[in-house]
Formats: structure tokens, sequence, C-alpha cells
């Protein structure tokens, strides 16, 4: 560039503008218009299982059939047989109810309406939330513990006996010992192409590492809805993060006595044909009668029951480190 250019120039060159004089006024910083949900959250379990509709009335009812003593016997031509006959039992699962409320005031609207449809933003957000407290309850929930939730999956499966295989009997759990984790397997009824494995990410971080360490590798394979997944013999592994690691493991009964203050995790094995949700009332959403001209509020909310429809559809590997 040619020096005399700026001969006679000098007052002007003097007052050109810099960025500590006038750049954060001169400049329009564009924001994006996505917002970023600051959460980790894997709803593996709600997502899964199947939902079918409910039924009129308070409760789902199963009934359910166990064999008697006497299956059949070897006879001569002239001996009669012993009389048996099964043993029949009803069992119910209550819908419960989850709802959560949002509200966004009116001036928060009508300022951001540049921007997004503020309302409609918090209430998807608020609904990622809602099926969080679902996918909790449909994992840890316990009746016992509050007369408004559902059992879930921990409850349900360590109050059968026989279906809970103990990892370890080392209260602080340890790696996944495979053999054990195949006996879960196979304590659930139906073919393996029906089964799914449920962990944290934890756990299933553990089960990869005892498939590494046996020098076998994990697979991948679909679920509904088009994701993949990795895979244990062909069993999806979907994660929940509201499966805990902090679960008490009392390794000599074996059971899970508390679902925090510990230092385990399990795996859950479910044979989706065995256990499911019931939908009295799938999720909606509700707008609110207005009672001020300030906000806008609204309710989701879902009325459901999660069935335990067949004893032998499930099992829990407890016992496994969780950290």
């Amino acid at each position: 560039m040619d020096p005399t250019i700026w001969v006679g120039h000098r007052e002007e060159v003097q007052r050109a503008i810099t960025v500590a004089t006038a750049g954060t006024i001169l400049v329009q910083n564009v924001i994006n218009r996505v917002v970023q949900a600051l959460t980790l959250r894997y709803l593996g379990v709600w997502s899964t299982l199947d939902h079918r509709p409910g039924t009129n009335g308070a409760q789902a009812t199963i009934n359910r059939r166990a064999p008697g003593t006497t299956s059949g016997q070897w006879l001569s031509d002239t001996t009669e047989p012993d009389e048996d006959t099964g043993t029949y039992t009803q069992t119910t699962f209550a819908y419960r109810t989850v709802v959560s409320r949002g509200k966004v005031t009116r001036k928060m609207q009508r300022n951001g309406q540049s921007y997004a449809d503020v309302l409609g933003i918090e209430i998807m957000e608020k609904l990622d939330d809602h099926i969080t407290v679902l996918e909790s309850g449909a994992v840890v929930g316990s009746a016992a513990a509050n007369a408004n939730q559902i059992n879930g999956l921990l409850t349900l499966i360590n109050a059968v006996s026989g279906q809970v295989v103990a990892n370890t009997t080392a209260t602080a759990g340890g790696p996944v010992i495979l053999g054990k984790m195949d006996q879960a397997v196979d304590l659930v009824k139906g073919n393996d192409s029906e089964k799914v494995i449920f962990g944290s990410l934890n756990g299933r971080r553990k089960l990869n590492a005892a498939l590494q360490a046996q020098q076998q590798f994990v697979n991948m394979t679909d679920i509904p809805a088009g994701f993949r997944v990795r895979s244990y013999d062909d069993i999806p592994i979907i994660p929940s993060t509201e499966i805990p690691d902090d679960l008490v493991w009392n390794g000599s009964a074996p059971s899970i006595t508390a679902f925090t203050g510990g230092s385990t995790t399990a795996l859950i094995i479910v044979n989706r044909r065995y256990v499911w949700f019931e939908d009295q009332t799938p999720t909606s959403v509700l707008p609110l009668a207005k009672t001020t001209s300030q906000a806008d509020s609204f309710d989701i909310f879902t009325d459901v029951a999660l069935v335990h429809a067949n004893t032998k559809g499930a099992s829990i590997l407890g016992g496994i480190a969780g950290s």
C-alpha cells in the first residue's frame, strides 16, 4: 500500500474505531436458537417396554397359575391316577398418577417471541422431566415407601424368590461374572429374542469389561424405534440413568435391601412379553384455565401401571460393583 495515501489524514487515523472503544456496541451477536438441556438422561425402561391400553377400574388384574405337586404319573392300565390340579391366584397392579406443572409469564412470552415460542420450549423440556419421573418409578418405585407410586422393576423382581442372582456375596459387589450373567438370563422365561437387559451406564461398562476380559465382543443390535444398542448374546443392553449405582446388597439372601446408601448396581433382565406398561391415561399436556393475566400454566399427567404379569418373566443380577 502506498504510504502517501495517509498523508494529510492524520486526524482521521487517530480517530479510528477499535475493539477497545466500540467493539461491544457496534456488533450484533447472533444467538443460537437451540436451547441446550443440561441433563444426561437415558430413559430405556420407559421407552423400550411395551405400552398397552389400560382398562376401566383402579388397577390392572392378572390371573396366574402355579402347577400342582404331581404333574403326571407312569401307571399300569389298572391303576387310577392321583388327582392333582394347579393353583390359581389373582394379582393386581394399581394405576398411579404422575403430574408435572409448569408456568410461563405473559411478559416472558412477549419478550421472547422474536427468539422462539418460549411456552412451547418449556412444555417440551418439562415433558422430558416428567418422563424421567416415570422412568425412576419404573425402576425403583415402591408403593410401600410411597402409596401414590407404582412398584418398579427392582421392587417387583426382588420380591420373587429365586429370581435374583448373586454376582458375588460381597456387600461391596464385584466385577461381572459371565457365568452368573448367563444364569440370570436363563431364569427369565421365553426366547432370548424377546428379552432385554437394563443397566446403568456403569453397569453396562462392567458387563462390557467382563466380555473384553474373556476376549469376546459386544455386538450391536436394533431395538424398536430404530435405535442400535450393544448386545449380550444378541440380547439388547438398554441404558437407564435411573438404575442406581448405590444399591445396598445383601449377597447372602441374595437381595437388594435399599436403593440408596450402598455401593453396588444391578442388571435387570426382562422378557417384554411378560412385563409391560398399561397406560390408563397416556402422557398428556393440558393448558390450565387462566386465573391471571400474568402467566399461562399447564399440567402434564400420566395414569399408568407397571404390570409384572409372570414372576418368571424377569430377573436381577445383583452385587455388581457400583464404581
